[in-house]
């Protein structure tokens, strides 16, 4: 369970209602990226004010993504890495104050952020309100009862 113990860890942070730390959100942004983008996208859409933060316009400076190869229509899109660097950043910013947006509470953004990131990598029913980390028959499975 090594390094899923992070995981857990902010897991519980957020179903506790505790603050994130930006290492949390670069930790989640790392642990599944794809998950990021759609986390953020759905963000912009209950939370329209947050889009300058949560989707950023690349800047000239950035090479625009040519492929090197025939995409088929059924593979995913690949996660941009520069996106989420520069959303990573935007809150940083917020959070330092350094990034002037009045109606965007950094806190609110990245409870939103966490929460719907974790119900989008480990969705759950309503009959049984736990997530468990297996990785083989002799460890034990961690239960957190919501």
């Amino acid at each position: 369970m090594g390094k899923d113990t992070r995981l857990v860890n902010i897991y519980i942070k957020i179903h506790n209602k505790r603050t994130l730390t930006m290492e949390d959100l670069k930790y989640l942004s790392k642990y599944d990226p794809e998950c990021f983008e759609k986390t953020c996208k759905n963000i912009v859409y209950k939370m329209p004010e947050a889009k300058e933060v949560l989707q950023p316009k690349k800047s000239q400076e950035q090479k625009p993504f040519v492929p090197l190869r025939p995409i088929p229509i059924m593979e995913k899109p690949v996660p941009d890495k520069q996106k989420i660097e520069a959303v990573l950043a935007n809150l940083g910013k917020l959070e330092k104050e350094e990034l002037p947006i009045p109606e965007v509470d950094t806190e609110t953004v990245k409870e939103l952020l966490g929460s719907l990131y974790m119900e989008m990598l480990f969705p759950h029913n309503d009959r049984e309100k736990f997530f468990s980390v297996e990785e083989s028959e002799n460890l034990s499975i961690f239960n957190k009862k919501v």
